[in-house]
């Protein structure tokens, strides 16, 4: 899809790789053996931040080194881009910072420095396009620890990482400095990047989209998947499920509560196949047999394993599955029969119904949530937590590791401005009150209607917004006057709450302790899919745990956790979500510090990138009607058992963290899935 640069935006991209840093480069190198930074210098805030907030973001010298193992040789300057951002600008931006990147990507990273330095020297070119570079990180030394910053990241921050996503990069970490005003961001080309939903065009069939009679929706609110969006997810399904489990791994399981590895497998393609059957017809690709075995996982009750909803039988004998090679054979042909639809829905062959479309949209999504639930189990045996006669998860390949030490040097710091505000539940800087407030949660999408559509109704069918059963019908509710503490509850202070109650609550899935209870001398250290890290790195990252253990947490605060109505309201007014720089779409592989609050403009913020639970259990509500497509995806699980759960975690493809109607659901004591939660606390009218 071509875009055109707004008025006054062209000229500045134009000039976008002008070099502005020749006399602090000149000054890097005459003044390189001097430091004037020390290891207790301030540390970063909120990315977040306006630029009038007060707090540092330069690094030290130890964290220097943690820069040089990135291995940044080359860093571009570019002036600072003001003009008002739009998603043409965002995508014109993303065009050249791709170009900038393949030539000057150097060991799998490049630095690249936004300076408002207005002298601009020209070095090279490019495609009419000037700009700077400079080599090595000996040169920059002086300019990246010294003189503290007031701000974390620059005003457009969400817009450059937008801008990074469409060009397939990804920032590994950003930090500034204020002589000159600069900010510094390290990019890295992943083996899989999402771009945000208003940079992922819905699906038209071509032969409409070449129609001048044709005028799609504008509102960004379509989402029938297209077959580009298709190849990320499966190149993130297939990093997921052949690189990063050890052959060794695929025939056990690493949570008792889910089945085998291998199962996931070959359950993506075998669900892809029969939704496809179901919609055009056909028989089932070869081996037919898959139908049986990979139809549908399993979600027993946690208190009563032997309790489980109608699922496939699998082999019990590890001889009796099928070989992974079996299993890619048939993916690959399942693969090709979905690209096989597109095609003759692009000439016309086949007319795309809301059916059609449903079916698209639902199975993609169904992929979506498998990335991550498979994650979840894969977390459980990542590196350093098994005994070492264990095969371990392999941490992501093909992403740059994270420095630990810099980023929570800038967690610690965002933290901290966050609790000098206030430390009790009284307090304006930890909580803010809403309501009362009437609120609609869901959307009209009723796949009962989907009937009424076909071919003579394709503006119905392309500009619809699809989602799953329990999303629809869209239902007005009230939601009283409530206080909501900012944040969720961080691994700190749940930390602090499980010492002090130690043997009455139990620790975390997502901790590993180390040490002996019975003295009380215990180390944790929080999982991550690059290995554990000790609580002091991720002290500050919401608490990933179970329902139950975290309302006995807000009773001890003197509050509980939110209803739907509650949690909905706040994060529809300060969750920032995926294009406003949040930590969903892989964006990072694990939860970030907070920053909802008072020091973040408007208190908006991101959540640090965990699902959050809801007090509302989860059942059916007036005018629901269940899909047909998937049969029982939602009614199977009014059991009383389970809690809504709302927002995205960091490994939430797009396309459901951003859909606000999206409602997960998870067991009330099931320990495993990357579920956080806040604490409210009743007003007294």
């Amino acid at each position: 899809m071509a875009f055109s640069a707004p008025s006054g935006i062209t000229g500045q991209i134009d000039r976008f790789v002008s070099a502005s840093f020749s006399k602090q480069l000149k000054l890097s190198r005459n003044e390189s053996t001097s430091s004037s930074s020390s290891s207790d210098s301030p540390r970063s805030s909120s990315p977040y931040e306006s630029d009038n907030e007060s707090s540092s973001t330069s690094i030290s010298e130890s964290q220097f080194d943690s820069l040089n193992s990135l291995k940044p040789l080359n860093y571009v300057y570019i002036p600072s881009l003001n003009a008002p951002w739009s998603v043409s600008s965002v995508e014109q931006y993303g065009h050249t910072l791709r170009r900038l990147f393949d030539l000057h990507v150097v060991a799998g990273t490049l630095g690249l420095v936004l300076a408002s330095d207005e002298n601009q020297t020209t070095t090279e070119e490019m495609n009419g396009v000037e700009y700077s570079v400079v080599e090595g990180n000996s040169t920059m030394h002086k300019f990246l620890t010294d003189s503290p910053s007031t701000s974390t990241t620059p005003a457009n921050h969400a817009q450059l990482l937008n801008a990074f996503g469409f060009a397939g990069l990804r920032s590994v970490v950003a930090f500034s400095s204020c002589e000159p005003k600069a900010y510094t961001y390290i990019l890295e080309r992943p083996p899989v990047v999402f771009p945000t939903m208003v940079h992922t065009p819905s699906y038209c069939p071509a032969y409409l989209s070449e129609s001048s009679s044709f005028k799609p929706n504008a509102d960004g609110i379509p989402n029938i998947p297209t077959l580009s969006e298709w190849n990320i997810l499966w190149a993130a399904w297939d990093l997921v499920t052949l690189r990063m489990i050890p052959s060794e791994m695929l025939l056990q399981k690493p949570i008792d509560l889910r089945h085998k590895c291998l199962f996931y497998i070959g359950h993506i393609p075998t669900f892809l196949d029969m939704l496809l059957s179901k919609a055009v017809g056909g028989a089932p690709t070869e081996p037919e047999n898959f139908w049986d075995i990979f139809e549908r996982g399993i979600d027993p009750h946690v208190d009563d394993p032997d309790h489980c909803h109608n699922h496939s039988v699998v082999p019990e004998a590890d001889s009796d599955w099928p070989s992974l090679s079996t299993i890619i054979q048939f993916r690959d042909r399942v693969r090709s029969r979905l690209e096989n639809l597109y095609a003759e829905l692009d000439s016309g062959k086949r007319v795309l119904s809301r059916r059609i479309a449903r079916m698209l949209c639902m199975c993609i999504e169904h992929e979506g949530w498998h990335v991550e639930t498979l994650l979840y189990m894969l977390i459980q045996r990542s590196p350093g937590a098994l005994p070492s006669n264990l095969p371990t998860t392999l941490p992501p390949p093909g992403f740059v590791s994270p420095p630990w030490d810099i980023l929570a040097a800038q967690w610690d710091s965002t933290w901290e401005s966050f609790s000098a505000l206030g430390s009790d539940s009284d307090s304006e800087a930890r909580t803010i009150m809403l309501g009362p407030a009437e609120i609609v949660l869901g959307h009209d999408d009723s796949e009962a209607d989907d009937y009424h559509f076909d071919g003579h109704n394709i503006d119905e069918v392309l500009n619809h917004e699809y989602g799953w059963d329990n999303e629809s019908p869209a239902r007005a509710i009230k939601v009283g006057r409530f206080k909501v503490e900012w944040r969720p509850v961080s691994n700190g202070e749940f930390a602090q709450y499980w010492r002090q109650n130690q043997g009455k609550v139990p620790a975390p899935k997502s901790w590993i302790l180390h040490g002996d209870e019975a003295t009380g001398e215990i180390e944790i250290e929080v999982r991550t899919i690059y290995g554990p890290v000790p609580l002091q790195i991720a002290h500050t990252w919401p608490v990933l745990t179970a329902y139950d253990d975290l309302e006995a947490y807000a009773k001890s605060k003197g509050g509980r956790m939110p209803t739907e109505g509650e949690l909905r309201l706040f994060l529809d007014t300060y969750e920032v979500g995926y294009e406003g720089g949040g930590d969903s779409g892989f964006r990072n592989w694990h939860p970030v510090c907070p920053t909802t609050g008072p020091n973040s403009p408007s208190g908006k913020g991101t959540n640090g990138g965990v699902w959050e639970w809801t007090s509302t259990p989860f059942q059916g509500h007036e005018g629901f009607v269940g899909t047909n497509l998937f049969t029982g995806y939602s009614e199977d699980f009014w059991d009383g058992k389970h809690q809504v759960v709302l927002g995205a975690s960091y490994a939430t493809i797009p396309r459901l963290s951003s859909r606000k109607t999206v409602r997960n659901f998870w067991q009330h004591n099931y320990p495993y899935a990357w579920v956080g939660g806040r604490v409210v606390y009743d007003m007294e009218y």
